[in-house]
């Protein structure tokens, strides 16, 4: 693999360098979606059911202590939405719950989105290669002699594929865990809005 590489000439080993970026970089980002996207960041269910008992006791201020200081996606939008209680009514209430919560969506759907550029830029690259590649084993079959052809141009090919091959093993995982994070995403949110309005069941109707 170390002939390959670095014997690919500068074009070759740029698009190395480029799918190596690329695969660390999908990585990493693979790696902040599974962390944004675990269950305690968006939803804590022991919290949920002590806010859910405050409010049916109308015990506005510790609910509201008790979301402000949570830091679950769930929390940051049911805090503002206590804040102001006794100035909104019910549909303002979902508007800007709605409003908060597509905010952190859109910081979620971000990173997958870089995720998803990784997955088509790869094999792209690896396209790249595998036509430099073949330009390269063409040159070399005009200047070979005799029977040097077919083992030029068999080494040369050999070579070229190699990175159709990575940019498909890079691409394949992301798109794969793509799917998977937009599918975890949406059971998320399922989960929150059902919480969102479990609470604003539990508030009178304000102004």
């Amino acid at each position: 693999m170390y002939d390959v590489v670095f014997n690919s000439g500068f074009i070759g080993l740029l698009i190395w360098i480029l799918l190596f970026s690329t695969s660390t970089a999908a990585i990493a980002i693979a790696i902040r979606c599974a962390w944004s996207l675990r269950a305690k960041h968006f939803y804590n269910a022991k919290i949920q059911q002590y806010g859910l008992d405050l409010l049916k006791e109308h015990e506005w201020q510790k609910a509201y202590e008790l979301y402000e200081v949570n830091q679950t996606i769930l929390a940051h939008i049911i805090a503002p939405i206590l804040l102001s209680a006794h100035q909104t009514n019910t549909q303002k209430r979902q508007e800007q719950a709605m409003e908060i919560l597509d905010k952190n969506v859109r910081e979620i759907l971000r990173k997958m989105n870089v995720l998803a550029t990784c997955a088509n830029i790869a094999p792209m690259l690896g396209l790249l290669g595998t036509v430099t590649g073949m330009v390269d084993a063409f040159m070399g079959l005009g200047t070979a002699m005799g029977p040097e052809k077919a083992s030029v141009l068999a080494i040369s090919i050999s070579q070229a594929l190699y990175t159709t091959a990575a940019g498909l093993l890079i691409a394949v995982p992301a798109i794969i865990l793509g799917v998977y994070f937009r599918n975890q995403l949406e059971r998320r949110l399922e989960t929150v809005k059902e919480a969102v309005e479990e609470v604003l069941e539990k508030l009178p109707e304000g102004a």
